[in-house]
């Protein structure tokens, strides 16, 4: 598990801070992104069949 320091609020000027490795944070955005990007996909497949551009399937036989 990584070690995490707080920086209080009083010596960040207002706000808590959190310290982290840089390498633990880099894992962070990358997962921040996918999710970003599956997020982003499922908003896009829903506007797509609520104005009608999907099709609705029974089996994937149908895809030919």
């Amino acid at each position: 598990m990584s070690n995490i320091a707080t920086i209080p609020k009083k010596v960040s000027g207002g706000e808590e801070l959190v310290v982290v490795r840089k390498r633990d944070f880099d894992v962070f955005q990358k997962w921040q992104s996918q999710i970003n990007d599956a997020l982003f996909k499922v908003y896009r497949g829903r506007k797509e069949y609520r104005t009608g551009k999907t099709r609705v399937l029974s089996s994937s036989k149908e895809l030919r």
